[in-house]
């Protein structure tokens, strides 16, 4: 087979043109430090940068994410602990206000630092991120969370929207808590029922204590009156009835049947067990209702109204006290509320912080693959842009001889 001159001629130029891309390729690593210049040097590492640059990209968004939550989630934290501190002071004067050597200053006192824990208290719960967004106000943080409406009664004015952001590819961590299950949704009583006086003073001086739950099985909820009366005897005894269930205490409804009265003697029924202290007089009653939600912000009013009761007789005295058991009960719960939720944003701090570690792990074995796939060994290209430089000597040089050459070098 002969091969033309043209033929030659093309091979020795392809070969150099070759050898000459080869060099500009290592050069270009060399300088840019990249070993790959465009997609078709060499497409799938292409394709496996692109990707990883994508994931890169999303990690890191998804660490400012992280951040974003870290301090939103912190703010409360730090907000709700301070209300923790405002609520347990509140307790104290509580417990200082049973005791019943007070004299009505005292009490006036009392009441008057409780005034300003109330304001404090409400000031809390209305408050702003650094961007002027209202913390406890749901998906309406544009609007405050809590005031007073013109009938002296606390309203919410947010909604129940719990916001939520992304921190990996499957999780999302809450931003906040709606101020209405913090501040509002707080069952009175012991959680079960409240005890209250009906709306007649009561002339003895019975006093109940908040009582609870002892078997829930047998446990009706209802409007229970706990009402004294006399037997034909002339003794004190106690009947129970409800608005549903009727008589309970005695299931006849006679005074004769009913059991006599007990100072200090635990009252049971329908699962129901409390116990009343002093001494009632005939026609004296008590509401026993099932619990219903109470604000912490109503309960602390309910404290200074009762500190601010005049303590004339025996039997406002009494009033007071009964009011006082189920005021610290309901500070009680209150407490255990606020302490749920901060206890919440603990736990999703500890769980953003589970997710910093593991997004900057992924970042860190990202960026390697990427470095791996992207970037050139700069010794290993030096070595091979020498030798590719000594491939282009060699192929000019033996093209330029081959340009020489003519038949009559072989005659």
């Amino acid at each position: 087979m002969r091969i033309s001159t043209n033929q030659i001629y093309r091979r020795g130029l392809d070969n150099i043109l070759e050898q000459q891309l080869q060099v500009s390729k290592y050069q270009g690593q060399l300088s840019s430090g990249k070993k790959v210049q465009s997609p078709s040097d060499d497409p799938i590492a292409a394709a496996k940068i692109s990707l990883m640059k994508r994931r890169i990209a999303a990690t890191e968004q998804l660490q400012k994410n992280k951040e974003g939550a870290q301090a939103a989630v912190s703010l409360e934290e730090q907000v709700l602990g301070n209300t923790v501190n405002v609520v347990q002071r509140i307790r104290e004067l509580q417990v200082q206000a049973g005791n019943s050597a007070l004299s009505e200053a005292d009490r006036l006192s009392i009441a008057g630092e409780a005034q300003t824990l109330l304001n404090q208290l409400l000031d809390l719960s209305n408050s702003q991120d650094s961007n002027g967004y209202y913390m406890f106000s749901g998906g309406l943080t544009g609007t405050q969370s809590f005031s007073k409406d013109s009938s002296g009664q606390y309203v919410y004015n947010g909604d129940d929207t719990q916001r939520f952001q992304n921190v990996t590819d499957s999780m999302g961590v809450a931003l906040n808590d709606a101020g209405s299950d913090v501040f509002m949704r707080i069952r009175n009583g012991n959680g079960y029922f409240a005890i209250n006086a009906t709306g007649a003073p009561n002339t003895g001086t019975g006093v109940v204590s908040s009582g609870g739950i002892v078997n829930s099985t047998p446990y009706v909820p209802d409007n229970y009156t706990l009402q004294f009366s006399l037997n034909s005897s002339n003794q004190l005894v106690y009947m129970v009835s409800g608005a549903n269930v009727g008589n309970v205490i005695p299931p006849s409804g006679n005074p004769d049947d009913a059991p006599l009265y007990s100072d200090g003697e635990s009252i049971s029924f329908n699962g129901i067990q409390f116990k009343v202290s002093g001494m009632p007089n005939p026609g004296d009653d008590f509401l026993i209702t099932p619990a219903r939600n109470e604000s912490v912000f109503s309960t602390v009013e309910r404290m200074i109204n009762n500190l601010k009761q005049p303590v004339t007789t025996p039997a406002n005295k009494a009033a007071i006290e009964t009011e006082n058991n189920q005021i610290l009960e309901q500070l009680d719960s209150s407490l255990d509320n606020l302490l749920a939720f901060q206890a919440q944003t603990g736990t999703r701090l500890n769980q953003l912080s589970i997710v910093e570690k593991l997004n900057d792990d992924l970042l860190l074995v990202s960026h390697s693959t990427l470095d791996g796939l992207e970037n050139a060994d700069l010794n290993e290209t030096a070595v091979n842009l020498n030798l590719q430089l000594i491939f282009l000597q060699a192929a000019q040089q033996s093209f330029a001889r081959i340009q020489g050459l003519t038949v009559f070098n072989y005659l």
